[in-house]
């Protein structure tokens, strides 16, 4: 894996910090126990993991775990010393940072078969950030030990993870750069725009985004504050561009919010 990646993320997320600010922090979570050690039918539900060799499925088998997690439970909380990474079967899991004051800004979003909490193990470096649950989540639990086994011998495994974390550092890239050059408005506008091409359904006329957000949570994503993001929400919808409602994104005119995404103009 080019651990270029890992490095140019952190000065990423160095320059989207500067932006944030705080907002209500979501209700404590309820542990739940492991389940049984990886079967089959886990590795069948992620191909890339299934076209793995035999005896790289029997490893996993073996050695990894899963557990579930019910919404907005802890998945993982910054440590000195992470010995575990983990995949996402099923659900939706948000990846974020707390500030010393108390805020969190949002990183992104990992859906099923993604790897996450990666990069410290690979640079064996202190865990950071936090990974919560969104909706009702089923993880698979991979040893320190077992991940950089397969990074260092499976090539194809190798390339996955990588093409998974090259994409989420783009993201990272692109929302730093919009910090500079761009807008709240056109900020808030990239960000839609790129919730619609990652949990978009087109129905009709519309988009629908499956992912439920506050005004707040858009907010941290965008790089601005709660009040600048419903000004902005508040006119996409007078427009008739889009709609929010408890939490959902409707989408109604998709070009018309990458035009405004497109601006370059910084207010």
């Amino acid at each position: 894996m080019n651990l270029t990646y890992s490095l140019a993320s952190h000065k990423a997320i160095g320059m989207f910090t500067l932006c944030f600010e705080r907002w209500q922090s979501a209700p404590g979570n309820t542990e739940l126990n492991w389940g049984q050690p990886l079967s089959h039918w886990h590795l069948e539900s992620l191909n890339w993991l299934d076209a793995l060799p035999e005896p790289a499925q029997d490893r996993l088998r073996q050695r990894a775990q899963t557990k579930l997690y019910k919404n907005k439970e802890t998945i993982f909380a910054p440590e000195v010393d992470p010995e575990q990474v983990y995949i996402l079967e099923k659900g939706l899991t948000r990846i974020f940072r707390s500030t010393e004051s108390g805020g969190e800004f949002t990183l992104g979003f990992v859906e099923p078969g993604e790897v996450f909490g990666e990069l410290p193990v690979l640079n064996n470096a202190s865990r950071e950030s936090f990974a919560v649950a969104i909706d009702n989540c089923c993880v698979l639990k991979l040893p320190k030990s077992l991940f950089l086994d397969l990074m260092g011998t499976m090539p194809d495994f190798s390339l996955a993870v990588s093409r998974q974390v090259g994409k989420r550092l783009q993201r990272i890239e692109i929302r730093a750069e919009d910090l500079i050059f761009r807008s709240a408005t056109s900020r808030i506008a990239r960000v839609i725009s790129m919730l619609v091409d990652d949990f978009g359904q087109a129905d009709d006329n519309h988009v629908l985004v499956h992912l439920k957000l506050t005004q707040a949570e858009i907010a941290t994503l965008a790089g601005c504050s709660r009040p600048t993001a419903s000004l902005a929400i508040a006119d996409f919808r007078k427009q008739g561009l889009l709609d929010l409602r408890s939490g959902h994104i409707t989408v109604f005119d998709v070009d018309a919010l990458r035009d405004i995404a497109a601006a370059t103009t910084h207010s």
